[in-house]
C-alpha cells in the first residue's frame, strides 16, 4: 500500500521500536540461561549486550517514535514541540525516570552478587533488594509508562490507517512487547497493582480517543492496546486467583 510522507515515518518507527524491545527480551532470556561467563571475561556477553546496548537501543526507539508523531501534528520539528511542550515534558521525564530506574536495578543487582550469601541474608541483602526488584523496577515502569503516554495521545489517528496482515503483525507484535512487558512489571517487579492500573489507563484513554473500529486500524494503537490491555487483564485474573501477589510457577 501507498503510505504518505507524513506517516511513513511512523510506520518505521513502530517497526523499529517493536524490534529493539523483541531484542531486549531476547538478551533478558539468553542472559538467564547462558553461562556466567566466556573464556577469562568477567562477564558474559549477553549481560554485556543487555547492559551496554539494549536500554539506549530502546531510547533511541521511543525517542525516534516520538520525534515522527510529533512531526506529523505539527508539519515539522521544531525547538518548542520536542523540548517544550507539555507532552514533550512527560515523555523526556518519562525517559529520565526510565534510565534512572534502569540503572538503580543494574547497580543493585551487581552488588548483590558481588556479596557472599551470608551477606545477602542479612540487613544489607534486604536494603539492596528493595533498590534492585521492587525500586528499580517501579522506576522503570513508571518511564516506561510516561514515554507511552506521550506517544500514545500525540500520535494516534497521526499516521494512514492500515489493512490486512500488517493488523495481525503489529497485534502480535504488541503481545510480546508490551503485554510481555507489563507482566514482567507485575509479576518479577511485584507492581501488580501500578501495572494493572497503567494498563487500565493507557487502554481507556487509548479507547477515549479512537473508537475501537479506527483503533483496530491504527499503528501506534495497535503497538500499544492490545498487549497492554491483555496483560492488564491477565495481571487482574492471576491476581484474583492466587489472591495476592502471582510469581512465576518456575
Amino acid at each position: 500500500m501507498v503510505i504518505s510522507r507524513t506517516a511513513a515515518p511512523i510506520m518505521s518507527s513502530v517497526r523499529f521500536l517493536l524490534l529493539s524491545i523483541i531484542g531486549w527480551e531476547i538478551f533478558q532470556t539468553l542472559r538467564e540461561v547462558g553461562p556466567e561467563s566466556t573464556g577469562t571475561w568477567p562477564i558474559n556477553p549477553f549481560d554485556l549486550v543487555l547492559l551496554a546496548v539494549m536500554p539506549g537501543l530502546a531510547t533511541f526507539a521511543f525517542t525516534r517514535l516520538f520525534m515522527a508523531v510529533t512531526q506529523s501534528g505539527t508539519g515539522s520539528l521544531n525547538t518548542y514541540a520536542l523540548t517544550s511542550s507539555p507532552w514533550a515534558w512527560i515523555f523526556w521525564l518519562g525517559v529520565a525516570i526510565a534510565m534512572v530506574g534502569q540503572g538503580t536495578h543494574v547497580t543493585a543487582n551487581a552488588l548483590n552478587n558481588a556479596v557472599p550469601q551470608v551477606v545477602r541474608l542479612g540487613d544489607y541483602g534486604t536494603m539492596v533488594d528493595f533498590w534492585d526488584e521492587q525500586l528499580g523496577h517501579w522506576l522503570l515502569g513508571s518511564g516506561f509508562f510516561l514515554m507511552t503516554l506521550a506517544v500514545l495521545v500525540l500520535g494516534q489517528g497521526a499516521a494512514q490507517r492500515i489493512i490486512g496482515g500488517e493488523r495481525t503483525l503489529l497485534t502480535l507484535g504488541s503481545l510480546l512487547t508490551y503485554g510481555v512487558t507489563v507482566l514482567y512489571i507485575g509479576v518479577e517487579g511485584q507492581q501488580i497493582i501500578p501495572a494493572i492500573l497503567g494498563s487500565a489507563a493507557l487502554t481507556g484513554i487509548g479507547l477515549w480517543i479512537l473508537p475501537p473500529y479506527e483503533l483496530s486500524r491504527d499503528p501506534v494503537s495497535l503497538l500499544v492496546i492490545p498487549g497492554t490491555a491483555a496483560a492488564g487483564l491477565a495481571l487482574f485474573v492471576w491476581g484474583l486467583l492466587v489472591g495476592g501477589q502471582p510469581s512465576w510457577p518456575w
